[in-house]
């Protein structure tokens, strides 16, 4: 039987806790503190699954308990409660490393919810493979974040959600793996003020509720893709970044590839006149705009072909393409195969499960 560890001082708040991870965790052994040395000393006394804190405030003491559990337990996951605005929660939150968090008041099911997949995860052998993995990737995202390289970002977290649906078809494991990466992407974006970190908490947070999205790869990637967007938006309003012209006009092309700008427009963003960007753009890519633009949403359509089942028809309109027949000729003649063909050969065999498109929180 595992054990879930309660750190509450209301008492109240506390036995309802208990009685809620009971009814729903029936398999638990539900332990309760009330306060945070008395948490420390029941950890001691055994191993615990998952510790639960309620923090009415991020002290000193509250603060020095969840390092201290971490210290005790490394690989125990922590899931927090807490009232308060959401701004100051998460930025404690992430500074921690906490796990996971609900803001209170919340539903009892979401309570035994959040429980229920920190403790399966907990109790995976992977679980580790699954963390250094993850950080591999997350640290190969910084790098080019560093590097102010917005397509770079993008290709690695396409590479990581890929490898992860791969792997594993557990839906518990992909749900905990994608919501932590979302998490190092927080932090990826902390130094560039409170005002972006609070749009990729928000982000993150209604992703956090959403579990019907969670184990589906482009619905996944669709949020990883708003919160690059937010990154590099912020980026890109602060001229302080020393940020080369030509990785500030390939940012805003690869950015603006499904929306289906035109040579026109990412000359005007470049301030330069169409032909002087045609040869400045043929320059620093290799090829001329059309291809580059062309085989960005060829990738693009690939991947919402294989990973999820929206019409061909919505596909092309979600690339700009006014109409079916021109998407598919196109796509035939790139892939060689019509998109309807490469759906049935890529699709065979997928992950848990397939997302019907759309539904990415706002």
């Amino acid at each position: 039987m595992c054990r879930i560890l309660i750190l509450n001082e209301n008492r109240m708040e506390r036995e309802n806790m208990r009685a809620i991870l009971a009814a729903g965790l029936p398999q638990a052994e539900i332990l309760a503190a009330a306060g945070p040395r008395q948490a420390l000393e029941r950890m001691g006394e055994g191993p615990v699954r998952l510790f639960i804190a309620d923090v009415p405030w991020f002290d000193a003491d509250y603060c020095n308990v969840i390092t201290a559990a971490k210290e005790l337990a490394p690989d125990m996951p922590i899931l927090v409660t807490s009232t308060g605005r959401r701004s100051d929660i998460v930025a404690n939150v992430w500074r921690l490393e906490v796990q996971d968090y609900l803001l209170k008041p919340y539903r009892p099911e979401w309570l035994t919810a959040a429980a229920g997949v920190m403790i399966q995860w907990s109790a995976k052998p992977a679980g580790e493979w699954e963390k250094e993995h993850r950080e591999r990737y997350l640290k190969q995202a910084a790098e080019h974040m560093q590097a102010f390289c917005y397509k770079k970002c993008i290709n690695t977290t396409k590479d990581y959600l890929d490898s992860l649906y791969r792997e594993t078809d557990d839906i518990d494991v992909i749900r905990f793996s994608v919501l932590s990466f979302g998490e190092g992407v927080v932090r990826l974006g902390a130094p560039l003020g409170p005002s972006a970190q609070l749009k990729l908490s928000t982000l993150i947070e209604r992703f956090r509720l959403r579990f019907d999205q969670q184990g589906r790869k482009h619905d996944s990637f669709l949020v990883f893709e708003k919160m690059w967007g937010v990154i590099f938006d912020a980026v890109d309003e602060d001229r302080g970044y020393r940020v080369s012209d030509e990785q500030r006009v390939l940012n805003y092309v690869d950015r603006n590839i499904k929306e289906g700008i035109g040579l026109d427009e990412a000359a005007e963003y470049a301030n330069m006149s169409s032909s002087y960007f045609s040869k400045f753009f043929k320059r620093i890519t290799g090829v001329n705009f059309i291809t580059y633009m062309m085989d960005g949403k060829i990738s693009a359509a690939k991947a919402m072909l294989t990973d999820t089942d929206m019409p061909v028809i919505n596909i092309a309109y979600e690339l700009s393409y006014s109409e079916t027949n021109y998407f598919g000729k196109a796509f035939k003649k790139k892939v060689g195969l019509t998109p309807t063909e490469y759906r049935e050969r890529h699709q065979h065999g997928r992950g848990p499960a397939l997302s019907k498109g759309g539904g990415v929180p706002r």
